[in-house]
């Protein structure tokens, strides 16, 4: 369905690495080695049949068969014993190269899972303390720089109203000053 879809990934492969496909190559060469070959070296003709003791040919298939059966039973023991010491060196060293990757790769995560924990957790701080600042205290920075304009205002009237004062009372001595000119005139036009 499927099958040609697939793509094959290319594996680089170190010089202390493990290589599975030549392992598994070695044990499909054994596969291949010549099975024991065991023949039966007699045949029985119906001609000879007539004199032999079917007591003694049953004896004979009998060992015979048993013979072959060992034969096979001890090349199955032992192909089975090369097979699974070879599928346990697999195992362990697939095992070992598997926790070591594992604990590599752990490593290289947790270091930069720190980094980056630590990071968010300062920009997460930052803007918490930003937004909290800003809505606690921006109707105070806007009434601040209100009352800071109307202070400067304020200064603004007051540098005014003393420059009024001033000319008032400039205003207040010339008044003064026509009065005792005044005085001095009707002292002067009654006498």
């Amino acid at each position: 369905m499927g099958r040609g879809n697939k793509k094959k990934k290319v594996i680089s492969q170190k010089n202390d690495e493990y290589d599975l496909k030549q392992s598994l190559s070695k044990l499909n060469q054994r596969k291949e080695l010549p099975n024991s070959q065991t023949s039966t070296d007699f045949e029985i003709s119906k001609s000879q049949t007539s004199g032999i003791n079917q007591k003694i040919l049953n004896e004979n298939l009998n060992s015979e068969t048993a013979t072959i059966y060992f034969k096979l039973n001890e090349s199955f023991n032992s192909r089975y014993d090369t097979l699974n010491d070879s599928i346990q060196t697999v195992r362990d060293k697939i095992s070992d190269s598997s926790d070591t990757l594992r604990q590599e790769l752990e490593g290289k995560i947790d270091s930069k899972l720190e980094t980056k924990f630590f990071i968010w957790t300062v920009v997460a701080l930052v803007a918490i303390a930003t937004l909290i600042f800003t809505l606690s205290y921006s109707n105070l920075i806007s009434e601040t720089k209100e009352n800071s304009n109307s202070v400067k205002s304020l200064q603004k009237d007051m540098e005014n109203q003393k420059g009024e004062i001033k000319d008032l009372e400039k205003d207040i001595e010339r008044i003064e000053e026509k009065q005792k000119d005044l005085e001095i005139e009707m002292i002067k036009s009654n006498k």
